[in-house]
């Protein structure tokens, strides 16, 4: 199983470039690859089979122009205890040679169906797509089954017939399923017990089910009984998810001109709405907003002593980013200056512009990092 997430876990990214040419050319942090596929589960018995029955849901995502995808890789396997066997899933399967036979604009959706005594279920995939890149590594899921699956039996009166599946997500938290049997002939009543004091208690009418999420600090330790059976529904710690995929990376950077500071954020396609707000210490603050597959600018007004301090949702460095009056102005330009009068100048400002491309390569490239918990940091 993964680690829990740490609060203190940090991500960045660190790009740099020489800058030759025109000043006020901007670098930025190429965003993280668009291209990969999640997989989905959810299960329920079958009374009618005696059977459990899983259903998968695979999505995958690309970059604009990628129209289809194939499988490379698969592997499903089936669980009664810690035994494990090799698995098929219909419709989840590879596909050899040059065809592509899945959208990625439509999820693929397959059914398998698991013996009673089944306690776990796993799927595995690696996608291709039809620009043939290859995903980097398998993407996974996992699901895991208690309590009694079986054949339709003639009712019997004020019976429940209680089961539970219990499945963590990419954030540690945990989705426990309840369910009443349509053959039940009365209400099931469950109790939900985790970590640090947390409990749930359900009752689940017949033929009917209702899903408890335990936050991911509650679901260590997850317990889950129904009234009227010996034995607990499930007991221990759920499998935790496998392969989940980040958010896209938002890349910035930020310059100096002789009569600006600005700053530029670029969001990958696969990334989340990003929002910060920029503090000069003259002047009014300005909020930029950037959402997935964009980009956004703001400018403040170069002059002597300008910081900007930069504030957003889980922002690690909020130190003050100054102005610098790059090498090559002119007299009177930038900062206020109140120079006397000069001769208008002519021509290419060849050295100025490559002492300007000198102070932006110093200065570095600052980068905002925001992951799932939208952790943000900011560094220059």
């Amino acid at each position: 199983m993964n680690p829990p997430k740490s609060p203190f876990r940090r991500v960045a990214a660190i790009a740099a470039g020489a800058l030759i040419g025109l000043a006020g050319v901007v670098t930025f942090a190429a965003p993280a690859s668009a291209h990969h596929s999640e997989i989905q589960v959810k299960a329920a018995c079958d009374t009618a089979t005696g059977e459990w029955v899983a259903t998968w849901t695979v999505n995958s995502y690309a970059p604009g122009g990628v129209k289809n995808y194939k499988f490379d890789e698969v592997s499903a396997k089936t669980y009664v205890g810690d035994v494990a066997s090799d698995a098929t899933i219909d419709g989840i399967a590879v596909t050899e040679g040059k065809e592509y036979p899945h959208s990625v604009s439509e999820p693929v959706i397959a059914k398998q169906r698991l013996d009673a005594k089944t306690t776990k279920a796993t799927l595995s995939v690696r996608a291709m797509w039809d620009n043939e890149f290859l995903d980097k590594e398998l993407r996974s899921a996992a699901i895991e089954f208690s309590g009694t699956c079986a054949k339709e039996q003639p009712p019997v009166p004020t019976t429940p017939k209680p089961t539970a599946s219990v499945a963590a997500d990419c954030d540690g938290d945990v989705l426990v399923k309840l369910e009443n049997g349509k053959d039940a002939t009365a209400p099931a009543k469950f109790t939900i017990t985790g970590a640090d004091g947390f409990t749930k208690t359900v009752t689940v009418k017949v033929g009917e089910n209702e899903s408890v999420k335990v936050p991911a600090k509650n679901a260590t330790v997850i317990k889950v009984v129904a009234d009227g059976l010996d034995k607990p529904l499930f007991e221990g710690t759920p499998a935790a998810a496998e392969n989940c995929v980040e958010p896209g990376e938002p890349a910035g950077s930020y310059k100096s001109t002789c009569t600006e500071l600005i700053f530029d954020i670029a969001n990958p396609a696969d990334g989340e709405t990003i929002t910060i707000t920029f503090t000069p210490n003259k002047g009014k603050a300005q909020t930029l907003t950037v959402e997935p597959g964009k980009s956004g600018t703001v400018t403040f007004p170069a002059q002597e002593g300008l910081t900007v301090t930069p504030a957003a949702e889980g922002l690690d460095d909020t130190s003050p980013i100054a102005w610098e009056k790059p090498a090559d102005c002119t007299p009177g330009q930038g900062g206020g200056d109140k120079d006397e009068p000069t001769l208008p100048l002519t021509g290419a400002a060849t050295g100025g512009i490559i002492a300007g491309a000198a102070v932006l390569l110093a200065a570095g490239v600052a980068l905002f990092v925001v992951a799932r918990r939208r952790r943000v940091r900011f560094t220059a």
